[in-house]
Formats: C-alpha cells, structure tokens, sequence
C-alpha cells in the first residue's frame, strides 16, 4: 500500500533552486533583473532551452504557491514527481 501523497506547499527559494535542480533545472548567475532569479531546463533530445524568472528577495524566502506550479508547468515537471 503506497504511503500518503505530499501535497503542494509552499517552500524556500533555497529548496526550490535544490529540487528543480534534480529534473536538469539550474540557475543562470547574473541574469535576471533585480530580485528576479533566471532558470533554464535544457532538453537533452532536441537542446531547446526553456527559461523561467522567479522573484527572490532572499534565500529563505518562501516562494508562493502559484509561482511553484507556474514553475512546475513551465519545465514540465509534474506534482508527483516534484513532491517525493
């Protein structure tokens, strides 16, 4: 029997940069414009970027629920996968 789902919350900007990083998502340093923070998955089939701006006014900030799934939907990473 398969134990409880995680269900989605919100996290630290910090532990959202660790965990996209499993699925080939990194941050690009020095880009972005002001408190916006850069991200780039890059397709290992086909080598199409895709990009995606989050806002981070510190480290231990907590990124909003919305802008996590944004983010989840953007580098086609699902909540399951996402939340194990």
């Amino acid at each position: 029997m398969p134990g409880p789902k995680a269900k989605p919350h919100r996290i630290s900007y910090r532990d959202l940069r660790r965990r996209l990083k499993e699925f080939g998502v990194v941050e690009l340093p020095g880009r972005g414009k002001g408190s916006e923070r850069l991200f780039v998955q890059t397709d290992p089939v086909t080598g199409t970027k895709r990009f995606y701006p989050i806002k981070c006014h510190s480290e231990g900030a907590d990124v909003g629920l919305g802008t996590l799934q944004a983010c989840l939907r953007r580098f086609q990473i699902s909540n399951e996968d996402f939340w194990l």
